[in-house]
């Protein structure tokens, strides 16, 4: 029971009952005032009205006069409540009248006066609402109007509404509970899920009913997100891997050529050193290349963006990487517009642009083709690099882009399997997209960037 008055459905279901109690005493306020204080009200008006009428007749014209107005009134009218009265003289005579009873002792204000009629072995009901003045000479007037109908609606309705009201609150507090007990039973199942993901069993999954509520479209966007995170934390895994094998490789091979120094004398300590420095430099250039990702994902390098031109990046990438290609008899070609703006970082592009040629270049088939593309696509620009080299596998190209990873057929050239990485995350500070397509020994290697028109560029493009 603790739990139930914690649960906010529960909360939420009394809340709304007891506003929807408020907003129903309101609505039977307004009602009762106009099926039963607005009528009852008119009466007391008009029997007021006649009794003050009645009161000058008596003063002006006398008892006889009176008394036939009083029978008058009382004939039977269509469309008017029926009139009652009673005219007692000061001795107690009864001079007229069509009620059966009223009180022995004068009455002040309104009050009402059983006037059912028998009739043919039936009764019919009438309630006078009646009121009534004592003359100076001890003669008793009361004047009434029938009153049955209202009255007995107004008692109907003051009988109705306390069991209206606690009905209203049963259903809500059942309500609550068995809303507050479903909607439990889903959020324990969430939470349930939740534990044994935090046990360590990645694999877990909030189940889906199938009802497409919401319950239910939050468990897809939770197990969305666990799959997300199952997949981050495996690469960070696999990363974890890669970067203690990456740098025991380089301590290892220093400790080696140090322990043979050390264990001849005769060791040419020039070469020693020589070789420890190699392996110092690569285990750096491992850390400062980790590092330069880092503050490209972090948005923490000072990026110069401005109007540069692509194709002139990109021939100037291929001037530098052609002497490579030539000694391993490869041939780049490059199709695409002579001149294509785009807002960038020219360097950043420079490096993800030579990144991607080195891959090419280390990696193709000897006296093979390297074809590099350019183009338009409304406001984007395109640049593919295609080469026919070491086989890459469809699952590894998924993996390319994370830090360390090296395809299987690579794994004995050198390299420290930073290269995509870094390419991934300088298109990604350009909002760009990086797409890697392998198909046997093909690959294709797209980058796409947004662009601007050359009118929207505020500097002329950077050569």
């Amino acid at each position: 029971m603790k739990n139930l008055f914690r649960s906010l459905s529960f909360r939420l279901a009394v809340t709304y009952a007891a506003l929807f109690c408020g907003s129903l005493a309101l609505l039977f306020a307004a009602f009762f005032w106009l099926a039963a204080s607005r009528p009852l009200g008119a009466v007391r008006t008009q029997v007021s009205a006649e009794l003050a009428e009645m009161e000058t007749v008596y003063a002006e014209e006398g008892m006889r006069e009176l008394a036939e107005r009083l029978e008058a009134r009382a004939r039977p009218t269509s469309g008017v409540d029926r009139a009652f009265h009673a005219l007692i003289a000061a001795d107690g005579t009864v001079i007229t009248s069509n009620l059966p009873s009223w009180p022995s002792q004068v009455q002040t204000g309104f009050y009402s006066i059983e006037a059912d009629v028998y009739l043919e072995g039936g009764e019919i009901d009438f309630s006078a609402l009646s009121r009534e003045r004592q003359f100076p000479d001890g003669t008793r007037l009361i004047v009434g109007r029938d009153a049955e109908v209202v009255e007995d609606r107004q008692e109907v309705l003051l009988a109705t509404f306390p069991v209206l009201i606690a009905l209203v609150l049963l259903l809500a507090v059942s309500g609550g509970y068995l809303m507050s007990r479903a909607i439990g039973h889903r959020i324990e199942v969430i939470s349930a899920a939740a534990r044994r993901v935090m046990g360590g069993r990645l694999a877990a999954r909030v189940p889906v009913h199938g009802s497409g509520d919401d319950f239910d479209r939050l468990s897809h966007t939770l197990n969305l997100m666990l799959e997300q995170n199952e997949v981050l934390f495996e690469s960070v895994r696999r990363v974890s891997d890669n970067i203690a094998h990456e740098l025991r490789t380089p301590l290892s091979r220093v400790l080696a050529v140090l322990d043979d120094a050390t264990a001849d004398d005769a060791a040419d300590e020039t070469s020693v050193m020589r070789e420890a420095r190699e392996e110092l430099a690569r285990l750096q250039a491992i850390i400062n290349a980790t590092l330069r990702i880092a503050r490209i994902e972090g948005g923490r390098h000072d990026s110069g963006f401005a109007a540069v031109d692509l194709a002139t990046i990109v021939r100037d990438a291929v001037e530098l990487y052609e002497p490579a290609a030539a000694l391993r008899h490869l041939k780049i070609s490059v199709e695409g517009p002579a001149t294509l703006s785009l807002s960038a970082d020219r360097d950043l592009l420079f490096q993800a642009i030579s990144n991607l040629l080195d891959n090419a270049v280390k990696y193709s088939l000897g006296g093979s083709m390297i074809g590099i593309t350019l183009r338009e696509e409304d406001d984007r620009a395109r640049l593919e690099i295609d080469n026919e080299g070491l086989p890459l596998l469809a699952a590894e190209a998924e993996q390319v882009t994370e830090r360390f990873f090296r395809g299987a057929a690579a794994s004995d050239l050198p390299g420290h399997g930073l290269g995509l990485t870094l390419v991934a995350a300088i298109v990604q500070r350009h909002e760009g997209e990086l797409k890697v397509h392998a198909n046997g020994g093909h690959t294709k290697v797209a980058i796409v960037l947004r662009r601007r028109r050359p009118a929207d560029a505020s500097t002329k493009p950077q050569e």
